[in-house]
């Protein structure tokens, strides 16, 4: 079960789409019967590969190249 998050009434409005996302990202994965990083012990190897997979999850949702990130493009 995922950890419970304090609510925070004061954040922008693109918390909660955040928080929305998240938590589309950890059902799908569960119903595709994947793990999510909270269903191993903090720290092993098997949540950092969780951890690892949510992002790379994360970035096909919102239609982003992993391989790309933190490569300068020359664009600014």
């Amino acid at each position: 079960m995922a950890r419970k998050h304090p609510d925070y009434p004061d954040k922008p409005p693109i918390w909660a789409e955040a928080r929305a996302l998240e938590a589309s990202i950890r059902a799908i994965r569960r119903a595709q019967g994947k793990k999510n990083p909270e269903d191993f012990p903090a720290g092993s190897p098997e949540c950092t590969a969780a951890m690892d997979e949510f992002v790379r999850d994360v970035c096909r949702a919102l239609e982003i190249d992993i391989n790309t990130l933190g490569k300068d493009s020359g664009d600014f």
